[in-house]
C-alpha cells in the first residue's frame, strides 16, 4: 500500500445544531507524488464536510485533514452513536483508495409541541376535546396529560393518560371535560381550562382551553310547552262548540240508513263468493309465478350487506425544506379502505414565509400563505373522503425562513407539519 490513513481516536459529542471536527491523517508511503482526494461516506453525509477535499503529498510526506460535522437540530437524525468512514482516492493509484472509519456519538435533544383540539368546546353534561402531540426531538419521549382549572368546576378523564411518541411523530390524546355541578337552566357559563402535557424528563406544555355549559333544559323548551297546551285548549274548544253536533247528526243519519246498508253488503257477498270459486284456479298459477319472481329478485340483488368497519386514524405530514426550493410529503390510503378526514391541525412554529397546499387525489383541501398562522384547525362536518390508492400530498412553498426569538443558531429551513385525523373504512363482504 502507497497510502495511509488514520483517524483521531478521540471520543466526539455532536450537539444537534452545533459543529464538531475529527482531524484525519494522510501518510504517503510510495515513491512518487500523489494527490489525494477526500469525501465523507455514510449516513453524516448529508451534513458533514472534509477540508481541504483534495491534497497533494511528496514521498514520505504526511498532512492532515478536518472532518466537519454539522449536525442538523431535527427529528431525521437520531441520538446515539453513528459510523462514518472518510474515502482517501490516489490520484495515480485508485485502486489502492483506504477508507478510514470513525464513530461520533449524536447528544439527544427534546422539542415537545401540542396543540388543543377546540380550544372551545360546548356541552350540557361534557364535551371530548383532542390533544395533538407533536415530538419534534431526536429520541422517543413519553408524555402524560392532566387537566385542572383554579374553580374547581370541573373534573377531567384522559384516555391514554400515559403515551409514548417516537421521534418526527405525533399523537392524539383524548380529554373528556365535565362540570362538577349540573346546571337546569339559565344562561350558558364560560368556564376556563388547562392542559398540561408533561413530557417525562422535559419542559411541560401548558395549553388554555375554555368550556361552556349549557343549561339541561334549553331556553327554548318552556315555550313549546306554553305553544302545546294553547293548542290542546284550542282542539278542546273546536270538539265541543262545532264537531261534537256534527258527529252526533252523523250517527243519526247512519242508524236510519243502517238496514238498507246491511241488504246491500249481504247481496255483494254472495256475488263474490260466487266469483272467488272462479277465481281460485287463477290464484294459484299467479302465487307460484310470485313465487319465482321473488327468488330471482333476491339472487339479483344478493345477502345482506353488513356496515362498513370504523377504525379512528389519524398522523401527520412534515416538511423541511430551504428557502426558494418546494417539497412535499405523502400520505397513501391503503388498499381496499376509504378514509374520512374531519379534523385537520397546521403548525408552522418558526413563523416561515411561504405557502403551503394539501391535496386528496385531485381535490385541493387548502391553499394558505404560512405567514397568516403559527397554529390553525380545521373541523369538518362533511368529511374530506378519499378512496383506495388516493394520495394526502402535503406541498410547502419556502419563500422565507422565520427567526424564532431565542433560537441560536437560527434555522436554516423552513420547517411546517399538517396533523389529520378520522376514520379509515373498510368494507365487508356481502353475506349471502
Amino acid at each position: 500500500m502507497t497510502t495511509t490513513a488514520t483517524l483521531d481516536p478521540t471520543p466526539v459529542m455532536l450537539d444537534p445544531g452545533g459543529a464538531a471536527a475529527v482531524p484525519l491523517q494522510i501518510y504517503n508511503n510510495g515513491e512518487l507524488v500523489e494527490g489525494y482526494h477526500l469525501e465523507v461516506v455514510g449516513p453524516a453525509k448529508g451534513w458533514a464536510s472534509i477540508e481541504p477535499e483534495d491534497v497533494s503529498l511528496y514521498p514520505g510526506a504526511s498532512t492532515t485533514a478536518t472532518v466537519m460535522f454539522f449536525p442538523p437540530r431535527s427529528a431525521a437524525v437520531p441520538a446515539g452513536e453513528l459510523r462514518f468512514g472518510v474515502r482517501v482516492v490516489p490520484t495515480e493509484h485508485p485502486e489502492e483508495t483506504v477508507v478510514p472509519e470513525g464513530s461520533v456519538e449524536v447528544l439527544p435533544f427534546m422539542e415537545t409541541t401540542a396543540e388543543l383540539v377546540p380550544r372551545t368546546s360546548h356541552g350540557r353534561r361534557g364535551a371530548k376535546v383532542r390533544v395533538a402531540v407533536d415530538n419534534r426531538g431526536n429520541q422517543p419521549v413519553t408524555v402524560g396529560l392532566r387537566g385542572s382549572d383554579h374553580a374547581d368546576a370541573l373534573q377531567f378523564g384522559v384516555r391514554p393518560a400515559v403515551s409514548t411518541v417516537g421521534a418526527g411523530n405525533a399523537t392524539f390524546t383524548q380529554l373528556r371535560v365535565e362540570p362538577v355541578r349540573s346546571m337546569w337552566r339559565g344562561q350558558p357559563r364560560t368556564l376556563p381550562y388547562t392542559a398540561t402535557v408533561e413530557p417525562r424528563d422535559g419542559t411541560p406544555v401548558t395549553l388554555d382551553g375554555t368550556f361552556v355549559q349549557e343549561p339541561l333544559i334549553p331556553s327554548w323548551l318552556p315555550k313549546l310547552l306554553l305553544a302545546l297546551l294553547a293548542l290542546a285548549a284550542a282542539l278542546v274548544a273546536l270538539w265541543f262548540l262545532v264537531l261534537r253536533g256534527a258527529v252526533q247528526s252523523a250517527a243519526q243519519e247512519a242508524v236510519q240508513d243502517e238496514v238498507a246498508v246491511a241488504q246491500e253488503q249481504a247481496e255483494a257477498a254472495e256475488q263474490a263468493a260466487e266469483e272467488a270459486g272462479a277465481a281460485a284456479g287463477g290464484a294459484e298459477q299467479s302465487a307460484q309465478v310470485a313465487g319465482d319472481a321473488a327468488v330471482k329478485a333476491d339472487e339479483i340483488v344478493g345477502g345482506t350487506v353488513l356496515p362498513a368497519t370504523e377504525i379512528p386514524t389519524s398522523g401527520r405530514l412534515e416538511v423541511d425544506t430551504g428557502a426558494g426550493s418546494t417539497l412535499d410529503d405523502t400520505f397513501v390510503v391503503p388498499e381496499g379502505q376509504t378514509i374520512e378526514l374531519t379534523d385537520l391541525v397546521l403548525s408552522n412554529p418558526q413563523g416561515d414565509f411561504g405557502r403551503v397546499r394539501l391535496e386528496m387525489g385531485d381535490q385541493v383541501v387548502l391553499d394558505s400563505a404560512l405567514e397568516n398562522f403559527r397554529d390553525l384547525d380545521y373541523h369538518f362536518i362533511s368529511p374530506i373522503v378519499g378512496a383506495a390508492g388516493d394520495e394526502l400530498v402535503m406541498t410547502l412553498e419556502c419563500n422565507e425562513v422565520g427567526e424564532p426569538p431565542g433560537q441560536t443558531p437560527p434555522p436554516d429551513e423552513c420547517a411546517a407539519a399538517i396533523y389529520f385525523g378520522g376514520q379509515l373504512l373498510t368494507p365487508p363482504a356481502p353475506v349471502p
